[in-house]
Parts: structure tokens; C-alpha cells; sequence
């Protein structure tokens, strides 16, 4: 497909997007659908814009007049300068050759554009050794282009000015524009239809080329009212600052292309680096659980009346977690299956004679009793992936009223995963059978959490609690199988 000019030759290109490859602007991958239903569309533009370009050609052509020897020094000019195009990150070339094909048609008008059209395309594909369908569509597209530009130009100023004159600047100047608008427009109809990407982002992607078109449209004037002032010599004398130009931005480009690709080679070096992390953090965070499992267990071991207690909390605790929209994956939703593992783990540090009497505990066991909480929340804050899940072991016996322990907390002074703790340990502990007592019915468990809402309980996570509570009933006794094989 051939390569399309975002304004004069050689100053703005870039590669007409193919059937087979995302060259571009930019780099789009595009839609399958897009490719297939453009295709018949773009065979009719290209060969409405050859046959058009062709009758230009005819029409125009034949009228050049002037100085052919100037001419042909002009249009050998913008061939070279086709050559030493610049590559801006591999997407778009430019060149100072914008500047040659404005004083081109400044002089010579719509007949020196045309002709510079076929000309210029012809000399890039010389350039890069390859002369085939690329080069007969790219020289339509651009005699499109030139000529809208140089009959932009004679709107408002004369063929080969015999003076400078301001009518001169104003009609270079919208010769520009409209060189920029059309070019624009055309590729950004191509693109539109190949890649489906918005006229907005086209613009967007390229908002960086105007500045440079105004730039080369005045070195262009200049060069026009030098040949008219000195002739021949006066335009060689204002070439300096023109490859200069060159020149500069081509080590502007080649140095800042040069960063980019040390940014893109850190950013992949970062990337690999994150998956590695991640990868570590994943084994790691598998390791605590696995670990958070084992003494869970342990402890089930040293408690057999309560054996899968902690694992079935854990999975009513995210149903709820879930249903008040707690985010998987944010530092609460993390912390609530582990406090709620662990949420006895300060019993460790009670006496088997009190832990285990079969008896009622006097007042004085109570109060020893009581301590679980601080004991459990004392042995795990100094561990940093556990400091959440402390907070809700320490306040796993408060109550929404402030009556509980050991702090006397209230309502939402309460961590939100002990408020949710506490609803979900009296469901399972209420219908759960024990050695001095059988088990509730899931009715009679519901009825006590309802009781017991706004007193000891958060009003919402009880309202919570009913939304799913009949997904609990179904789920009880296949999850009190699982949890005993689990635990046995």
C-alpha cells in the first residue's frame, strides 16, 4: 500500500496502513470486521484519487511557466531533501523539503504542484529501491494535495511575485494550513476506515506537527522572496539555515529516540521485575495461608469441641464481607478470612484445666477466659501481614451496644470485620451441636441474631446476614461435611 504525505514531500510521511501490517501513524491493531468491510471502500478512494490525480496532471501540467531551469533546481532540491528524511520513532518522517515545495508553488502554482507530486513520489521510491502500486497511489494522493495548496495560494496572492508583498505571507501562510487540513484529512479517512480509529485520537496522536508546518511554511516564503530579490544565488544563500534546521532536529530525534528506547528497555527490565514480584508475593501469600491453616488445625486439635468452627466463620465472614461490598483483593477483604482463622488463637494461652472443664467456669475462669482476645491480638501485631487481622481478633467480643470485651467498644468504633465476625461465629456456634447442648435449628439461630440486632449486633451486617440466609441454609450441611473431612 503506498506511503501516504501528511502535508509537502518528504516532510511529513508516514506508511500507508496495509491489508497484512499495522504501519501507520501509529500502531493500531485493528478489528477484523474493520479490515474486511474497508477493503471494496479503500479500492474506490484510491481509484477515485488516481483517476483525479491523472486529470490534474493532464490540465495543469501543460501550463507551467517560468523559469524551468529554476524549477527543475527547486523540484531537484525537494527530491533531496526526500532523501534525508528524519523518522520520528519509526510512525512518521519529515523533512525540510516542505520548504522547497512551498517556493515551488509559490512560482510556479498549480502546475508546478502537480508535477511535483508524481516527481517527489517517484524519487522516494527510487530511495528506497522499490518502484511498484505504493508509488502510483502516493503520487495521486499528493497531487491532490499540492494542488488544493497551491489554489489555496492564488486565492490571494499572484504566480511568481515579481515583489515581496504581505498578500505573498497571507498566501503561503493558508497555503500551509490547507496542505496540513487535507493531508490530515484524507489519511485520517484511511485510518477511520482500516483501523476504526476516531478523527478526535488521529488529531490527538498528531497535535505535534502544526508548530512544524508553520515553521517550514515561513522558511518557505523566505526562500520564495530571496530568489525574487537575488535569484538563484539568494536561494543557495538561505539554504544554511535550512539544513541547519535539519540538521538539528535530526540530532533532536536521534537523541531523544535514543532515550525512548532506553525508557522502553528499563520499562520491560520493570516489568519483568514486577511479574517476578508478583510471582514471589503470590508463593508467599500461599505460604501464609498454608500456615494460618496448619496452626488453625492444631488448634482444633487441642479444642475438639469446636473442630471446623474457624474455617466455616471464615467462609460465612466473606459471604457477608461480599454481599456489603467489600472488593476482593483490597487489604480488608484480606484481612477478614485470616482474622476470622485465627480469631481464637489467644486461647493458646489458656489452661487446659479452664479451656476444657466440662463444668460451668467460675467468675474468676471467666475473667481468665476473657483475656483470649488481647492474648491472641499480643502474640500477632508484631507481625506485619497480620497486624489487620490482630485488630479484629482483639475486638471479635465486642458488642454493637459497648457491653462487650475487653475494651467496651461500640458500634462503629468496632472493626468492620469484628461487627461481621460476631454475627456469622453466633450462627455457626448456635447450630452447631456441643458436648453440653444440641445444635439450633438455622430458624431459631436467625430469629436470636434478629433479636439481638442493635444490641449486640450491627443492625446492617444483620440485614446483610438475611440476604444470604437462606444460601446458608442450603449450603450447612454439605460445609459442615467438608470442613470435618478437611479438619480429620
Amino acid at each position: 500500500m503506498p506511503i501516504l504525505s501528511l502535508g509537502m514531500p518528504g516532510h511529513g510521511e508516514s506508511t500507508r496502513p496495509s491489508m497484512k501490517t499495522d504501519i501507520g501513524f501509529q500502531k493500531v491493531a485493528a478489528p477484523e470486521g474493520v479490515r474486511n468491510v474497508g477493503a471494496p471502500v479503500k479500492a474506490a478512494v484510491f481509484g477515485t484519487e488516481i483517476a483525479a490525480a491523472i486529470a490534474l496532471v493532464a490540465w495543469q501540467a501543460p501550463k507551467l511557466d517560468g523559469d524551468l531551469a529554476v524549477f527543475v533546481f527547486l523540484l531537484g532540491l525537494n527530491v533531496l531533501a526526500g532523501f534525508m528524511t528524519i523518522n520520528i520513532y519509526g510512525a512518521t518522517r519529515i523533512s525540510i523539503g516542505v520548504a522547497f515545495a512551498l517556493t515551488l508553488i509559490v512560482l510556479f502554482g498549480i502546475p508546478g504542484a502537480v508535477i511535483l507530486a508524481p516527481v517527489g513520489a517517484v524519487g522516494r521510491g527510487i530511495g528506497r529501491r522499490k518502484l511498484d502500486f505504493e508509488v502510483l497511489t502516493n503520487a495521486a494522493f499528493l497531487t491532490l494535495v499540492y494542488a488544493g495548496s497551491a489554489a489555496s495560494y492564488e486565492l490571494i496572492a499572484d504566480v511568481g511575485p515579481h515583489n515581496p508583498s504581505l498578500l505573498m505571507v497571507a498566501g503561503g501562510a493558508l497555503a500551509t494550513v490547507v496542505s496540513f487540513t487535507l493531508n490530515a484529512a484524507l489519511v485520517a479517512v484511511n485510518r477511520r476506515l482500516r483501523d476504526n480509529l476516531s478523527f478526535h485520537d488521529f488529531l490527538e496522536q498528531h497535535a505535534w506537527l502544526p508548530p512544524y508546518y508553520i515553521a517550514m511554511g515561513l522558511v518557505g516564503i523566505t526562500l520564495a522572496a530571496a530568489y525574487d530579490a537575488l535569484g538563484v544565488v539568494g536561494v543557495l544563500a538561505f539554504l544554511t539555515p535550512a539544513v541547519m534546521m535539519r540538521l538539528a532536529m535530526k540530532q533532536y530525534v536521534d537523541k531523544t529516540a535514543e532515550n525512548v528506547e532506553k525508557l522502553k528497555q528499563q520499562n520491560t527490565a520493570l516489568q519483568d521485575a514486577n511479574v517476578e514480584i508478583q510471582r514471589v508475593s503470590d508463593e508467599l501469600r500461599l505460604s501464609y495461608d498454608g500456615t494460618l491453616e496448619a496452626l488453625v488445625n492444631a488448634l482444633d486439635a487441642r479444642d475438639q469441641e469446636t473442630k471446623g468452627h474457624s474455617i466455616r466463620v471464615s467462609h460465612y465472614m466473606m459471604d457477608i464481607a461480599r454481599a456489603m461490598g467489600i472488593k476482593e483483593g483490597t487489604q480488608d477483604w484480606t484481612d477478614m478470612p485470616r482474622g476470622s482463622l485465627l480469631h481464637d488463637v489467644g486461647k493458646i494461652g489458656i489452661s487446659d484445666t479452664i479451656l476444657l472443664k466440662p463444668a460451668k467456669l467460675t467468675e474468676d475462669e471467666w475473667e481468665l477466659m476473657r483475656r483470649h482476645p488481647e492474648i491472641g491480638y499480643n502474640m500477632l501485631r508484631q507481625v506485619h501481614f497480620l497486624q489487620g487481622p490482630a485488630e479484629i481478633i482483639l475486638a471479635h467480643h465486642e458488642r454493637w451496644d459497648g457491653q462487650g470485651y475487653p475494651r467496651g467498644l461500640r458500634e462503629k468504633d468496632i472493626p468492620l470485620g469484628a461487627r461481621i465476625f460476631t454475627v456469622v461465629d453466633t450462627f455457626d456456634s448456635m447450630t452447631s451441636d456441643r458436648p453440653y447442648r444440641k445444635a439450633k435449628t438455622t430458624l431459631d439461630a436467625m430469629n436470636e441474631i434478629l433479636r439481638c440486632s442493635g444490641t449486640q449486633f450491627d443492625p446492617l451486617i444483620v440485614e446483610a446476614f438475611l440476604d444470604i440466609y437462606e444460601k446458608w441454609v442450603v449450603e450447612r450441611d454439605v460445609l459442615h461435611g467438608l470442613v470435618t473431612a478437611r479438619a480429620a
